[in-house]
């Protein structure tokens, strides 16, 4: 055991983003990942900014 009164060890540091997938397990998909999100598109998982613009319009003409 530590000595008493030694300070905890420090826990490990949080990953960058918890959505982004474990580069180890499926490294294709997540390349496409971060390639996707540097430029801007979306990606599953993801809020789909253009699908919410196009869904709160009337589907009706005026």
């Amino acid at each position: 055991p530590p000595p008493r009164g030694a300070a905890p060890p420090p826990a490990p540091p949080p990953p960058a983003d918890p959505a982004a997938p474990d580069p180890s397990y499926e490294p294709v998909f997540a390349r496409l990942w971060q390639r996707w999100t540097t430029e801007g598109r979306t990606v599953p998982g993801e809020p789909d900014p253009e699908w919410a613009a196009l869904t709160r319009r009337s589907p009706w003409p005026r």
